[in-house]
């Protein structure tokens, strides 16, 4: 395979990553809010990578017109859609606009708990357009990389079903924060006891006395995203939203009548 002409799309953290990420093939970039990068979308690349933001809607939906703007804009051969977006939404672009797309989900963040680089990569779309992505990975990772292809939905609800993990993780411990607290036990203690079993995971497991709650960008956005979605099905996440959203309350109105 010849050098591969790449495009990124957006240029926030994940933009950048994805940058340092194939930085032997030195992609193009472009973003529409940064005047150095916007005269890149005007060419023919093999591939793109959309990395731009999927913000909350006021109802809380997720909004997909900037990645929609991006997929219509765009000419390449494939295009991988890095950015979060709900279930269903790279194959209703993919027939909108009659272009091969994939969707990978995106494991690198910006939090203490986050990997520098995910030994792995999620490729769900079309298997022929899937490949030519992989083949992008192949020449920047070594063997031990992992690459699972799947469907785009798949992928798509793979993303939201690791944030939904996630906060219902933050919500679990805060709970047990306030249990550990009632009968005189100090949580630092308990958590060490219960990420001593494996199965546990140790992220996600700090409860910070200013702030027992979660109040992440991604899962603030993607767990109201989920619930909308899901369309009732999201029982247990609406739970967890709600009781996330009252401990919020109660800490802000604690702080203001200190």
């Amino acid at each position: 395979m010849n050098k591969p002409n790449i495009l990124i799309v957006g240029y926030g953290n994940i933009g950048k990553h994805m940058h340092k990420e194939f930085a032997k093939h030195n992609p193009a970039i472009y973003d529409k809010f940064i005047p150095e990068y916007t005269t890149a979308i005007s060419k023919h690349y093999d591939i793109a990578f959309i990395c731009v933001p999927t913000e909350m809607l006021p109802d809380g939906r997720c909004d997909t017109s900037i990645v929609e703007e991006a997929v219509a804009q765009i000419d390449a051969d494939v295009i991988n859609i890095r950015s979060t977006v709900p279930v269903g939404t790279t194959d209703y672009l993919t027939v909108k606009y009659g272009k091969s797309l994939v969707v990978s989900p995106e494991y690198f963040g910006t939090t203490q708990h986050s990997s520098e680089s995910p030994d792995f990569v999620v490729l769900g779309g079309k298997a022929e357009s899937a490949a030519k992505v992989a083949q992008i990975y192949y020449h920047v990772k070594s063997g031990s990389f992992q690459v699972r292809f799947t469907t785009a939905a798949t992928a798509e609800l793979a993303k939201y079903m690791e944030n939904s993990f996630l906060a219902m993780k933050v919500a679990f411990c805060s709970e047990f924060s306030l249990i550990a607290k009632k009968f005189g036990v100090v949580y630092e203690d308990l958590r060490e006891v219960f990420i001593m079993d494996e199965r546990m995971g140790n992220s996600h497991t700090f409860i910070y006395e200013n702030q027992p709650y979660y109040d992440s960008h991604c899962l603030n956005k993607d767990i109201s995203a989920l619930i909308h979605f899901a369309e009732g099905e999201a029982k247990l996440m609406d739970a967890v939203h709600h009781i996330n959203a009252e401990r919020k309350a109660a800490s802000i109105s604690g702080e203001r009548s200190e």
